[in-house]
């Protein structure tokens, strides 16, 4: 048998995940397919979504007509965040003898070299994608020809049907009729529960003259410097590569929030917060006020912002598939006013000059000092190393092979 998996945000879902849904598995012949609301993106801030039960309930409403098309909760119910590669063992394991295909629209497919452990996914399924935007074919096959070094790639020539989840959530906020793109139960459901008209929806606020009084009340003068520096730093990185200035400069301000906390109050905080901790970190002292500091931010100040959280609790360690928030975060902290390390300047030109690289050195440089002293590598930070240097590499080779082509 012949089983697909489509996961996605589906915020909400429309007529065009129903229609590439289709599409797929008339073109790859899929038996069952199984669509999958994720819990929390990886690259994206979790307060524009709708809640993971509603938008679990409106893809069910969706698909209840559909044959052979069913609804998947376990990256909802899932407490890690849902990165592709645990899903297909997860189905793996409940279809060990069926052929298993991923379904991934056109932007996807497009940086699917970035994604968290993407050969291991390659090794397990067919990769199948359907275009999402008129014109990407000759586009999506240099990249599908590229990629089948690695795995099974199939392309649907289907044209796409053009529908924005972000368009139609402004048009909802609007209260503009969008009955056109979504199905008529999903409509219904939305109406009835207030989804994206703004009504009790809370924004991030950000309040960094609020946090600075605190900071600077709690910190020592050297480390409320530093983290302001931070703080700069990763304000001026967010302008050079297109995130979020504030947000960038909060979350650098509160990096090191819980750093001078007595050592006892930073464990019990670590113990309360039920994130995901390796052993490595757990023994290491100056790797626990990440940590700490993330579950912080949310129980005391209410930071909801999953970008925000994680480039707190990854900015010493790193991890594999960071965001851009996470790495300007963890280079800023590097490369901040004061800093006068022996490769500070070699640094400094890496972060303004390409993100892939300046992490690759950085969390080389941090490995090699942490080993120096006789410390132990976290498996976050190895799997760190692993993933920008097949990155690299993977871009490397990308490159060549266009060069050949000229």
């Amino acid at each position: 048998m012949h089983i697909g998996i489509y996961g996605g945000s589906f915020n909400p879902v429309h007529n065009g995940h129903i229609h590439l849904a289709k599409t797929a598995m008339a073109d790859f012949g899929i038996d069952r397919l199984y669509l999958m609301p994720s819990k929390i993106s990886p690259h994206r801030s979790s307060e524009e979504y709708a809640s993971a039960e509603d938008r679990l309930e409106m893809l069910r409403l969706a698909v209840a007509d559909e044959k052979n098309m069913e609804v998947s909760d376990f990256e909802i119910r899932s407490d890690r965040v849902s990165y592709t590669i645990y899903t297909v063992e997860h189905f793996r394991s409940l279809f060990p003898d069926d052929e298993l295909y991923l379904l991934v629209g056109s932007d996807m497919l497009l940086g699917f070299e970035k994604w968290y452990r993407f050969e291991d996914i390659l090794s397990q399924v067919t990769l199948c994608a359907v275009s999402r935007n008129n014109g990407d074919m000759e586009q999506l096959r240099e990249k599908a020809s590229f990629l089948s070094q690695y795995g099974c790639i199939r392309l649907s020539e289907a044209p796409p049907i053009e529908i924005s989840s972000t368009e139609i959530r402004k048009n909802i906020e609007k209260n503009t009729d969008c009955t056109c793109y979504l199905h008529k139960n999903v409509v219904q459901y939305i109406r009835s529960k207030g989804l994206y008209s703004g009504r009790g929806e809370e924004k991030m606020h950000y309040d960094p003259e609020e946090k600075k009084k605190y900071l600077k009340a709690k910190l020592s003068a050297k480390r409320y410097q530093h983290s302001l520096n931070v703080a700069d730093e990763c304000r001026k990185l967010a302008e050079k590569y297109g995130e979020d200035p504030e947000k960038a400069y909060f979350a650098g301000l509160l990096h090191d929030i819980c750093k001078e906390l007595p050592d006892e109050e930073q464990r019990a905080l670590v113990e309360e917060s039920g994130f995901a901790v390796c052993r490595e970190e757990l023994e290491t002292r100056s790797l626990l006020h990440g940590i700490a500091g993330a579950y912080f931010v949310k129980k005391e100040f209410g930071v909801e912002d999953i970008d925000i959280i994680n480039s707190i609790r990854f900015h010493t360690v790193g991890r594999a598939g960071m965001s851009r928030l996470e790495e300007i975060v963890y280079l800023g902290d590097l490369v901040s006013a004061e800093r006068d390390y022996k490769d500070v300047d070699k640094m400094c030109k890496l972060v303004y000059t390409d993100l892939d690289e300046a992490m690759l050195y950085a969390i080389e440089f941090s490995m090699r000092s942490v080993m120096k002293k006789g410390g132990v590598i976290p498996i976050c930070t190895a799997e760190a190393y692993n993933f920008y240097r097949r990155l690299l590499k993977d871009s490397k080779n990308s490159h060549e092979q266009k060069r050949a082509l000229k």
